[in-house]
């Protein structure tokens, strides 16, 4: 864009912000309001009466069998007399020849590590900026 030969605005004005001491209000006290209203000492209020008749109470049981009560039967299961069971009992087969002839024992590694030396440190220090 192209500078305007003079500028739009010659004087610059400032204004500053708006500052008036307002007062304080004077410091009122006063008490919570007091409502003088005459309180019965005891109060019994009845529940309404219901608009509808409340229902009759009934209790009906239930009505008795025509016979008398049926009576218990045990039932043994049947047994097999003519099949018994076989026991059959096997063992795994065992290899012809071991699987390993020769025996190899390791003994486990034992290696004598230098300890480090003693190094003695103070704990880090943060300096608040």
């Amino acid at each position: 864009p192209l500078k305007p030969a003079v500028p739009p605005f010659v004087d610059r004005i400032t204004t500053a912000p708006l500052v008036v001491a307002v007062p304080s209000p004077v410091e009122m006290r006063s008490a919570p309001p007091v409502f003088e209203v005459l309180r019965p000492a005891e109060t019994n209020t009845s529940p309404p009466t219901p608009l509808v008749p409340l229902p009759m109470l009934k209790t009906t049981e239930p009505a008795r069998p025509a016979v008398a009560a049926p009576v218990p039967m045990n039932t043994d299961p049947l047994l097999l007399f003519f099949e018994v069971p076989v026991l059959k009992k096997r063992e795994p087969l065992k290899p012809a020849v071991p699987p390993f002839v020769d025996r190899i024992t390791t003994a486990p590694l034992v290696v004598a590590v230098p300890s480090p030396e003693e190094m003695r440190t103070a704990p880090p220090v943060f300096k608040v900026l």
